[in-house]
């Protein structure tokens, strides 16, 4: 999910990202009091739609 990192900073990964600072987190790794919400897909969800292909013949 896209989150953008509120007040504080935080760490994620082993790298650390300040105020407004916008990065791709797992929904496990999510917490409201630290992040706002700005997309709620994963990047395996992204990439799985982008694949997928309609047969309609």
């Amino acid at each position: 999910m896209r989150v953008r990192v509120k007040d504080m900073p935080v760490r994620y990964k082993d790298q650390r990202y300040k105020k407004d600072a916008e990065l791709t987190i797992t929904q496990d790794a999510f917490n409201d009091g630290l992040f706002v919400c700005l997309d709620t897909k994963d990047d395996d969800q992204v990439d799985n739609e982008h694949k997928e292909t309609t047969d309609e013949e």
